[in-house]
């Protein structure tokens, strides 16, 4: 006896398989985004939006602690040090890192970011930025692996300067 499958049924499965492979790919990647370690990141903004790629936010990472004279551009990694999501400082990458952060690919090293916005919010936090009184911080999250994936953006009063000690 054989077994007779209707075409209906296949060409409904044949419609299905994609739609199920495309479901599966977009769950493992946002349980992939989901994944990793909250961290604050003081940046400065650098260039408005551009409304032809959308509508986002430029901004150059401050990293704190990072060496004097040590340009974020040329790196393409840092170990993140603190208790997150406060970072204490950051050094040159390193084999044995319990934080580590990897240039995302772009060919800026780890100086510059982008954060998607909504249209109505870009304005205001672009004159944010532009505040001198204003730090802008910005919540991260860091996988594993290095992966940055920017999260929000928020203000907070700028610290006063620190005087140098005396020699």
């Amino acid at each position: 006896m054989s077994l007779r499958i209707p075409h209906r049924l296949l060409r409904a499965a044949a419609l299905a398989l994609p739609l199920v492979g495309l479901g599966a790919a977009w769950a493992i990647a946002h349980v992939r985004a989901q994944q990793g370690v909250e961290w604050e990141v003081p940046v400065t903004g650098i260039d408005p939006r551009d409304l032809l790629r959308g509508h986002y936010i430029v901004y150059r990472y401050d990293w704190p602690g990072l060496a004097p004279g040590l340009s974020p551009q040329a790196v393409s990694a840092l170990c993140l040090e603190g208790i997150p999501p406060r970072i204490t400082a950051v050094v040159p990458g390193r084999d044995a890192c319990a934080h580590p952060v990897r240039e995302p690919g772009t060919g800026r090293g780890l100086a510059t970011g982008r954060l998607y916005v909504a249209q109505s919010a870009a304005s205001g936090l672009e004159r944010q930025l532009a505040d001198p009184s204003l730090q802008g911080v910005l919540r991260v999250r860091v996988r594993a692996d290095g992966q940055i994936t920017p999260l929000a953006l928020e203000f907070r009063p700028r610290p006063s300067p620190q005087p140098e000690p005396a020699r």
